[in-house]
């Protein structure tokens, strides 16, 4: 479920801006715009989403909806070409995909015993997709033609694999059968528990850290191509940062016995910093690759945990809604923050003639954020242990 939910995300994300400025000719902010409109439907969507699962349909069915509508609308996005309609099909996409981040998360937490030992290796999986789609469809698919005649047949393998875990989902993840087996959100609690100081400042910190990932997924594929690495290599390039997750992930919960999760958070946004650093002073390919490679920090060590802090928080009649909260600020009001700054900061440091980017100055500007988002996590965060009412029913 996992491999197929991140290969979906994976066949497109990482050479969308490469593909809307080079293939259809969309301007920065343009390409900003298209790329925060699943983050805008991720705003409400996810709360749709949890109160049909809730009432209507168990959450593995409507995940298996959700994946059919996805697919079939990224199938429809492959044909067209301008920007208006781009916009807005792209907007009804991250309706009906974005909550599947959340429901997939939802799914398989409910189905585990021990979420900070064994979510880490479940999410695992993810990134594996991520990893796999980046060198079957950017290095084997592109590599056998020329990037503008291949590089639109992402979204047909980002459909195929929504279509896919629609039919896995359906076949293989029973839903829950019985109407006493389904839990219903507590919606009063869910915002009791982000009522909390640390909760709020969490919440805070998590969104602007997701817009500073944002500009990484803006600006890497376009940042690569001006450096002067081929269409075939870009996304198996960017792929070592999702191996770099995979190794991360895969001693987390190894990690997580001797690290504090503040201690944890904080150690992720500093190695976002840093790479951003290395991005914008050393251009080399060399640098870039040890910049990339901190990806699994910068991801795992933040969003990750923030999701296992929240867990420990949850009860089983708030679980769902929680997660559902912080996915709205790592994939919607981050994303949406991130890459309407991103394509704006692109603009405004983009040489008119050649359409090149200052790409100095288009990294440093995350990077000042993440030192204030270090200062105020460190000053500021003050991790909590779950108090008995919030453990029983977990």
């Amino acid at each position: 479920m996992m491999f197929l939910q991140y290969v979906a995300p994976g066949a497109l994300i990482p050479i969308l801006t490469l593909y809307l400025r080079d293939h259809l000719h969309f301007t920065s902010y343009q390409s900003g715009i298209v790329m925060a409109m699943p983050a805008l439907a991720a705003v409400l969507a996810p709360f749709a989403a949890s109160h049909i699962a809730d009432r209507m349909l168990s959450a593995e069915r409507m995940l298996v909806w959700c994946h059919l509508l996805a697919g079939g609308l990224m199938l429809l996005l492959a044909r067209v070409t301008r920007y208006p309609a781009f916009v807005g099909l792209y907007f009804l996409y991250g309706v009906a995909f974005m909550p599947t981040f959340g429901l997939t998360n939802a799914v398989a937490l409910h189905r585990i015993c021990d979420a900070r030992r064994d979510f880490g290796g479940i999410r695992l999986w993810g990134t594996v997709g991520w990893l796999v789609i980046a060198w079957l469809f950017g290095y084997l698919w592109v590599g056998g033609g020329t990037g503008q005649e291949r590089m639109p047949h992402a979204l047909l393998f980002s459909g195929g694999a929504s279509f896919l875990l629609a039919v896995f989902s359906f076949i293989f993840i029973p839903p829950s059968e019985a109407k006493r087996d389904r839990v219903i959100t507590d919606y009063g609690a869910v915002l009791r528990i982000f009522m909390k100081p640390e909760m709020l400042l969490l919440c805070l910190l998590t969104l602007l850290t997701s817009a500073c990932h944002q500009f990484y997924y803006y600006g890497m594929s376009p940042y690569l191509s001006q450096i002067g690495v081929a269409d075939r290599f870009i996304m198996p390039t960017m792929s070592l940062g999702q191996a770099s997750e995979a190794i991360v992930l895969g001693v987390m919960g190894w990690c997580l016995f001797y690290l504090r999760i503040k201690t944890a958070m904080v150690l992720g946004v500093l190695a976002q910093g840093m790479r951003l650093l290395v991005f914008a002073f050393f251009p080399q390919i060399a640098s870039v690759l040890g910049g990339i490679g901190l990806h699994g920090i910068c991801y795992a060590f933040f969003f990750t945990t923030g999701y296992l802090y929240v867990e420990r928080h949850s009860t089983r009649t708030t679980r769902a809604g929680a997660q559902q909260i912080l996915t709205i600020m790592i994939s919607g009001l981050g994303v949406l923050l991130g890459s309407w700054s991103a394509g704006w900061t692109a603009q405004i440091f983009s040489d008119a003639g050649s359409g090149h980017v200052d790409f100095r100055m288009f990294w440093l500007v995350p990077a000042v954020l993440c030192i204030f988002i270090t200062l105020a996590l460190v000053a500021g965060f003050h991790e909590r242990p779950a108090s008995e009412p919030e453990r029983e029913d977990v």
